[in-house]
Parts: C-alpha cells; sequence; structure tokens
C-alpha cells in the first residue's frame, strides 16, 4: 500500500523516508526499485499522454520511470532510457517497465 505523504513532506523527502524499494532480476541483471508518490505517478502520466486522449510519449514515460524508481544500478538511474539504447536491449527495458509498474501497484 502506499503511505500517505503529508502535504508538508516533499517528493525528495517522501522517497527518503517513506518509499517502498524491492530487488529485482531481469534478463540476468539485478535492478533496485523505489516508489514514487502517488501524485507524481499520476502527474507524471499526464505529462507523457497516458491519460486521457494526448499522444504518447512511451520514451519519455520510460526514461523517467527509469530515473526515478530505479536507485541501483546507478547508470540506470543516471542514464534512463539511454543506458538500454547504449546496450541496445529492448527486452530488459520493456521488463522492466512491466516490473515497475507491477511494483508501484502492489
Amino acid at each position: 500500500n502506499w503511505p500517505n505523504r503529508p502535504k508538508s513532506l516533499s517528493e525528495k523527502g517522501y522517497r527518503k523516508y517513506m518509499a517502498r524499494t524491492k530487488d529485482v532480476t531481469i534478463n540476468g541483471q539485478k535492478f533496485t526499485l523505489q516508489s514514487v508518490s502517488p501524485s507524481w505517478y499520476y502527474n507524471f502520466n499526464d505529462e507523457c499522454g497516458n491519460t486521457g486522449g494526448g499522444k504518447r510519449k512511451s520514451v519519455q514515460y520510460m526514461d523517467g520511470m527509469f530515473r526515478n524508481c530505479v536507485i541501483s544500478p546507478a547508470e540506470v538511474k543516471a542514464d534512463g532510457m539511454g543506458y538500454f539504447d547504449e546496450k541496445e536491449d529492448l527486452s530488459t527495458a520493456e521488463k522492466l517497465i512491466a516490473e515497475i509498474e507491477r511494483f508501484l501497484r502492489g
């Protein structure tokens, strides 16, 4: 379940003190995931056109989710989608975004 975020607590504070974490292994790589607040998640979905009739920005969405929900390895957090572009690894990126979605809803 999502802990309720007090209004006085910033998103950064939420992640530091209240966020859940989970380790997952995808295609032999270990990733550590961290939750984000529901408000951040829904606002980000709106920005990327994943809700309503807007044009979806899948790369922007995946990049933002990797940068904000993956805390290890540090290269994924720092480079986001660029990490997978460099490795030409579509399979791991697709499986990781699906795992992040399951984790956030879990």
